[in-house]
């Protein structure tokens, strides 16, 4: 199943480089030669494998024996396991998307966690780890609203680490 693999990376790098437009051309023509259950004519998915093991092979001859024995099954898994991630991919946009529709958020009803739909649809993205600064009090007391760990916000006499409270 190199084809359908090898169709996806060189439609990308086809668009920046010419070089691999040939390649994308005979990966459709495989590809869809597969689709209607018939044979490669351009032996596409030989011209492939001979490459890839060839270059796994110069760095690791045992492990280029390994994948140029195993190519196919290999080809197999990498294009299941892809087909199983798009698949979960489309579905987690597709109900974000709809949960932004229906509830106003990614995240279903009464949720106030980030979404990325947000900036799109204009509304202000609020900062949550937005830092707050308090000023310490004088003389080395700390003002009572300074709560944060680093600071011993306390009454009394308590030192102020810092000039500034960070919550």
């Amino acid at each position: 199943m190199i084809c359908f693999i090898a169709l996806i990376i060189f439609a990308i790098l086809a668009i920046f480089s010419a070089k691999y437009r040939a390649y994308f051309k005979e990966a459709l023509d495989c590809v869809a030669r597969k689709a209607t259950l018939r044979k490669c004519t351009t032996s596409f998915d030989k011209k492939m494998k001979i490459k890839v093991t060839s270059k796994i092979s110069k760095r690791n001859k045992p492990l280029g024996k390994f994948v140029y024995k195993n190519f196919d099954l290999i080809t197999w898994t990498i294009t299941i396991i892809s087909l199983i991630i798009m698949i979960f991919s489309l579905y987690y946009g597709v109900l974000g998307v709809y949960n932004f529709y229906v509830y106003g958020n990614c995240n279903g009803p009464n949720s106030d966690e980030f979404c990325i739909y947000d900036a799109f649809a204009g509304k202000e993205v609020v900062n949550q780890n937005a830092i707050s600064t308090l000023t310490c009090g004088v003389n080395g007391e700390c003002d009572s609203n300074c709560t944060a760990p680093e600071f011993n916000a306390c009454g009394g006499d308590c030192n102020c680490v810092k000039t500034t409270c960070e919550i």
